[in-house]
């Protein structure tokens, strides 16, 4: 049996990391139609409400997401499957080029992405599923920001929605699926 003990920073980081956590590629955009374009991996994201539904993410206040968000006021949240670890690495730093194309197409960090609405934020190519979002509230919380979002567009492919969510033949990317580890 555990006894009680005051939470030290080793053993709080060891215990916050082993909390289950998805993760997933936030797109933005600084303004809609003109740019410019980022993806950031992230994990800190959930269903905070059903009626009206309602997620919530938290990011880092000072990451370049924040900021373009924080101007246009919606975001896209790419859901991966678990063989896309190496998509998420890639985004762990602000993209470095974006490439636009055509029909609402482009590469960023020389990965496919959609721009939503023709110029928007950017949905990742290999995206099993993903929401179009519209940013509500915006709580600050010290290092990082709580970003309650409504989805109001959506796209999944037909692998992603096939039956019951216990018989899934997707699987979504999740943290413990990586070396990566974030929080505590």
């Amino acid at each position: 049996m555990s006894t009680e003990r005051r939470l030290d920073d080793d053993t709080a980081r060891r215990i916050l990391w082993s909390l289950p956590t998805g993760l997933y590629l936030l797109g933005s955009v600084g303004e809609v139609g003109r740019g410019p374009w980022n993806l950031m991996t992230t994990s800190l994201v959930n269903q905070v409400a059903t009626s009206p539904r309602l997620i919530g993410l938290s990011i880092e206040a000072d990451s370049v997401t924040a900021g373009l968000i924080s101007s246009s006021g919606v975001a896209a949240l790419s859901i991966l499957d678990r063989g896309d670890k190496a998509v998420v690495r890639r985004f762990v730093k602000p993209v470095a080029d974006a490439e636009l194309g055509a029909d609402g197409w482009a590469k960023l960090s020389g990965e496919e992405v959609r721009l939503l609405d023709g110029g928007g934020p950017p949905v990742h190519s290999r995206a099993g599923a993903w929401l179009g979002l519209e940013v509500r509230e915006s709580l600050p919380l010290g290092s990082h920001v709580l970003l309650v979002a409504a989805p109001v567009t959506w796209g999944a492919t037909e692998e992603f929605l096939a039956g019951r969510a216990s018989e899934r033949l997707f699987d979504v990317l999740r943290m413990e699926d990586t070396k990566m580890s974030y929080g505590g």
